[in-house]
């Protein structure tokens, strides 16, 4: 009879708990709606066509993507999920934004902790579900723009990447691939200690060895960059020939630039995968 009992004591425990498992499943995942809108830095005016991939850190890879049509592109977004936001539009820097989750989690009355996005107004739907109102600005590329790596060394007389430097070219790397359009000048720049053609060589090779790890490292087509060594031709200040000048001084000349030089023809490739993302007004 002890048997029976425990038998169906237990046969009982494994029903209920299948039953509170099959009602904790059939719970319906919390959602948000996210409308995006992507507008010019300088003018504020709307970016129209910005193609915006959003992706999922939870569940690791692209959820969605669509794009801006009238002014928006809008997006559902799973509560407890924590989601990355790239903005690309041909001529213009590639923006990243993230909506960590791990914050709603600490703190009930924030929706999202936000990066690179500006929440404008938060609202609530008719399911009582949130809809989130937000901007991406966008910063228009212009040829000739010029970006410095101030931290791109090399030990004297050398031209090898030094793994500090290696670090620095990563963050190039990554601004390659995130303007997959852009074509750019790798331009190497050296004090004026030395002779002017020395330097001019010397900056020449660095300039060359920075752009092979370029292409090795992150896979950057070679019709993207070119390599060019000003050695001593453009220094930042009074630094030259016969100059007495200090350490800190001669090292803002010696630094790596990344110059715009103009836009493959073929602009940015959009794989437009097919979610519940709408392009346009959505609430």
């Amino acid at each position: 009879m002890k048997n029976i009992f425990l038998c169906c004591f237990f046969i009982f425990l494994f029903e209920n708990k299948q039953v509170i498992a099959q009602n904790k499943s059939q719970e319906p995942i919390k959602k948000y709606k996210l409308q995006i809108k992507a507008y010019d830095y300088e003018s504020k005016d709307i970016v129209e066509g910005t193609y915006i991939k959003l992706f999922n850190l939870t569940k690791k890879g692209l959820v969605d993507s669509a794009i801006v049509l009238d002014g928006f592109a809008t997006f559902t977004l799973n509560k407890g999920n924590n989601y990355d936001i790239i903005a690309q539009r041909a001529q213009y820097m590639t923006r990243r934004a993230n909506f960590n989750a791990a914050c709603y989690l600490q703190d009930p009355k924030k929706v999202f902790c936000v990066s690179g996005i500006n929440i404008k107004n938060v609202t609530k739907q008719a399911d009582g579900s949130d809809f989130i109102e937000g901007g991406i600005a966008l910063t228009k590329i212009k040829l000739n723009d010029s970006f410095k790596f101030g931290n791109i060394r090399y030990d004297v007389n050398n031209w090898e990447i030094r793994p500090e430097a290696a670090k620095e070219l990563d963050n190039l790397v990554q601004i390659l691939k995130d303007n997959p359009e852009i074509v750019v000048e790798l331009g190497s720049h050296t004090d004026s200690r030395a002779s002017e053609q020395y330097n001019l060589i010397l900056s020449q090779k660095r300039a060359e060895s920075a752009i092979e790890y370029i292409i090795i490292k992150g896979k950057i087509s070679r019709n993207r960059i070119t390599a060019k060594g000003y050695g001593e031709t453009e220094l930042l200040n009074k630094c030259g020939n016969d100059i007495i000048c200090s350490e800190v001084e001669h090292a803002t000349n010696r630094r790596t630039e990344i110059r715009i030089l103009g836009f493959l023809p073929e602009g940015i490739p959009m794989d437009l995968k097919g979610g519940s993302a709408v392009s346009g007004y959505k609430k």
